[in-house]
């Protein structure tokens, strides 16, 4: 496995503005001899991710935003019923995340504050189900696109920051905006309701309650690991009758450096939505990829 990453550090100027931008990208190579023994296998994955983070703070006001861009897919070659090779291609993380918070800072404490926000979640690409045709080669099938589904989520509430790699916000006002820009995936779906939005319309609002906590660490005698989790969730005030009381989603990352120029690296993405699986079906989504390769820092 291969890892190729290129990470520009905070500026050290005396301005109020904290920035700082990751780019990188993982790939992965596996194969065997067509005679072996346990079976013919050559896969290609990969992936790219950008993270970036543009922090203001001045005496009491503060603007924190984070854009998180990860990418990725996996190519295996296949055999069909008539024993041809085929090459499949499927997604196995594509996400968005935007998160915008403005935060007035109180006198004492000073730890915490007003805040109002905004999160996005999406992604980039188009979705597909697949299944097989007459001779066992996959056949694909629309499931999603940007935006959708996605979800919006202006917010207002309070903050507490007690540490600087720890942070903790209730939102006591929240709308969680679902949104179906493609009105396409309900012809080709066969449904009339996608992610609680009816066909005909492109977004879907509920009021209730945003919580979220972060933690962003490094540690380590020469600090060579780094921690990253966030949690965010939803929960509307009607959860008591809704088909979905607590949306919840999930992110860590986590980086060791081996040497100088070899890293370890972890990322997970889980979530929890209802309203987002079909009946029946369980509705936690996860999606990761473990990396081992080498690490530029600029």
């Amino acid at each position: 496995m291969v890892c190729t990453t290129a990470m520009a550090q905070e500026n050290k100027d005396t301005s109020y503005w904290k920035k700082s931008t990751e780019l990188g990208a993982n790939a992965a190579l596996s194969g065997t001899s067509p005679n072996w023994s346990a079976g013919v296998a050559n896969n290609i994955s990969g992936n790219v991710f950008l993270n970036g983070i543009r922090n203001y703070k001045r005496d009491r006001v503060s603007w924190d935003n984070i854009l998180k861009i990860n990418v990725g897919a996996i190519s295996s070659v296949q055999k069909d019923l008539l024993n041809n090779d085929y090459r499949s291609t499927k997604k196995n993380i594509d996400n968005v995340f935007f998160d915008s918070k403005y935060g007035l800072g109180f006198k004492k404490p000073k730890w915490l504050s007003a805040y109002a926000g905004l999160n996005i979640q999406t992604q980039l690409l188009k979705g597909y189900a697949y299944s097989k045709d007459s001779i066992g080669r996959e056949l694909k099938s629309q499931t999603s696109s940007f935006l959708s589904s996605g979800t919006i989520v202006p917010a207002v509430g309070f903050e507490a920051k007690p540490m600087e790699w720890f942070f903790a916000r209730v939102g006591v006002g929240a709308v969680k905006i679902t949104s179906m820009i493609n009105q396409n995936l309900y012809v080709i779906r066969k449904e009339r309701t996608i992610a609680a939005v009816d066909s005909g319309k492109m977004f879907h609002a509920e009021l209730g309650f945003q919580l979220q906590a972060g933690v962003n660490r490094n540690f380590g005698k020469n600090k060579q690991y780094t921690l990253k989790a966030n949690y965010l969730g939803f929960s509307p005030y009607s959860f008591a009758s809704s088909n979905s009381p607590l949306d919840s989603r999930i992110d860590l990352g986590f980086v060791a450096k081996v040497s100088k120029y070899i890293n370890f690296n972890y990322t997970l993405i889980s979530i929890f939505d209802k309203d987002l699986a079909r009946p029946g079906t369980n509705a936690w989504q996860n999606s990761w990829i473990v990396g081992l390769g080498f690490l530029y820092k600029i």
